[in-house]
C-alpha cells in the first residue's frame, strides 16, 4: 500500500524558502541521476511565499526507507534554514 507524507514548512523569510526550492530541484535531479524513483511535488504558497509544501508519495514502507536513507546520506539541507515544520502522513486508501 502506498504512503503519502505531506510537509508544510514555514521559513523565516522568502529567501530561505527559495533556497529550499533550489534544494528540492537539486534533490530531484540527483535522484534521477542515481535511478532512484521518487514521486515529489513541491508547492509554494502564492500569498505567503515563505511557506512551502512538499508532497512525497512512496510505493510502500521499503521504498520510503530507501529514498529517505539515500537523501540523508547524499543530500544535505542547510541547517540554517530551520523552518517550522508540520508533517501529515498516512497510507493511501483511495487513489486515482
Amino acid at each position: 500500500m502506498s504512503i503519502v507524507r505531506i510537509y508544510v514548512r514555514t521559513f523565516q523569510n522568502v529567501e530561505h524558502a527559495d533556497l529550499f526550492l533550489l534544494f528540492c530541484r537539486k534533490l530531484k535531479d540527483e535522484c534521477i541521476e542515481n535511478n532512484l524513483n521518487i514521486n515529489l511535488t513541491v508547492l509554494q504558497n502564492s500569498h505567503n511565499k515563505n511557506q512551502v509544501t512538499s508532497i512525497w508519495k512512496y510505493d510502500n514502507q521499503q521504498h520510503m526507507n530507501k529514498v529517505r536513507s539515500h537523501i540523508s546520506k547524499h543530500v544535505k539541507m542547510p541547517n540554517s534554514l530551520s523552518p517550522k515544520e508540520i508533517l501529515y502522513t498516512g497510507e493511501v486508501i483511495i487513489d486515482g
